[in-house]
């Protein structure tokens, strides 16, 4: 299986990056700032890197173009930008908009190449984008872009698992918890503790945990599932 993963330089896509090439997949992987934890990986896994930033309309249009003309099979949607940690009432409505249309345009755009070029081809493909657990239930205070944006992607996932089926690409989703990653390490870390006393299992996910979900979910043992928000949450519920 050839497989792009998006935001694949650290936490949750070096995981997967690592998870599908050592399943012995050829992997293409994107990171944005980076470079050198890219290489180390490319170096370490056999996977490819390329550089991308979602936020430059030429830099989407060229990975785009790289999934519409080579034959890959499926794709890994993680890239992400940090939303800083803002109040409602303080929060700039511009931004706040410009943050979920990135977010959307780039998922939009690369799920959209892909399947054009599986149709052309006749082949199966999935897509997994990457959420989170603010899906599942009551938000966390201070994230509303974050938590606007994955709501919109998750809209956005079952639009495509309907429609894009009948071409046979499965579309579905992930929903980690708060993990371990460099993505979360501004955050307090009594803040972190208490959310992870709130699940279940009382800790935090690893990469590994939500990397092994998500190679699943593009393998044919999922063949039979398109459409699903999979919570990878140490308990936490819809």
């Amino acid at each position: 299986m050839r497989v792009a993963v998006t935001g694949g330089s650290g936490g949750i896509g070096a995981a997967t990056v690592r998870h599908l090439a050592g399943q012995g997949h050829d992997v293409l992987f994107t990171y944005c700032r980076g470079r050198e934890s890219a290489e180390a990986l490319q170096d370490a896994t056999g996977a490819r890197a390329r550089h991308y930033d979602q936020g430059d309309p030429a830099s989407l249009a060229a990975l785009a173009a790289l999934l519409r003309e080579e034959p890959f099979d499926a794709l890994v949607n993680n890239a992400a930008r940090p939303s800083p940690r803002r109040l409602l009432l303080k929060t700039d409505p511009e931004a706040f908009i410009a943050y979920q249309a990135e977010a959307l345009r780039g998922v939009l755009t690369l799920s959209s190449a892909l399947a054009s070029q599986l149709k052309a081809r006749g082949a199966p493909g999935a897509i997994v984008t990457v959420l989170s657990s603010v899906t599942l239930g009551m938000p966390p205070a201070k994230q509303a872009a974050y938590v606007s944006a994955k709501y919109a992607l998750l809209g956005l996932t079952r639009a495509m698992a309907v429609e894009l089926v009948r071409h046979g690409v499965r579309v579905n989703a992930v929903a980690p918890s708060m993990t371990a990653t460099a993505f979360n390490a501004d955050l307090p870390e009594r803040f972190v503790e208490e959310l992870a006393a709130t699940l279940p299992m009382e800790r935090l996910a690893t990469p590994a945990e939500v990397a092994g979900v998500i190679a699943f979910l593009l393998s044919p043992a999922a063949s039979y599932i398109t459409g699903v928000n999979l919570p990878v949450a140490g308990g936490q519920a819809c």
